[in-house]
């Protein structure tokens, strides 16, 4: 079994359930690379998140943004992971934005990280891609794990 490269995002659920779409941007070597991350499992009735494409779309006088929210207790959020391939295991340059139902920013930091080797299979087989996991808090602190 391998691991893909990639980054992790584990959410405070306060901060999450305000998020309509979260993109991070990873850079390094004058390359960057930007990925949509789904931070929640989403109720029946809501569209998957995934589009690479961002809207910043508000809501109309006929659909208010409570109606077309799902209540906090219909989802459940997960860490997000953006897939990233070749992610180096040297220092990188994160930066992660998430917006709300109406487009507004909610979120928006910049971190510098070093992934490190996954060992899907333990430490004494192979390593997998490398991978680094970050937390942002309820606050809205961007901190490496």
């Amino acid at each position: 079994m391998d691991a893909p490269a990639g980054i992790q995002v584990e959410v405070h659920p306060e901060l999450a359930n305000r998020v309509a779409d979260a993109t991070l941007t990873v850079c390094w070597d004058g390359t960057c690379h930007k990925r949509t991350l789904q931070l929640r499992k989403t109720s029946p009735e809501e569209p998957a998140p995934g589009n690479p494409v961002m809207t910043t779309e508000s809501a109309t006088a006929a659909e208010s943004p409570a109606a077309r929210t799902p209540q906090p207790s219909e989802l459940s959020i997960w860490p997000g992971f953006a897939d990233i391939r070749d992610l180096p295991g040297r220092p990188i340059q994160v930066t992660l934005v998430f917006r709300n139902q109406r487009g507004a920013t909610v979120l928006n930091r910049r971190i510098n990280t070093t992934p490190q080797p996954s060992y899907p299979n333990g430490r004494n087989c192979s390593p997998g891609g490398h991978q680094a996991r970050l937390m942002v808090t309820e606050e809205g602190s961007l901190i490496p794990r």
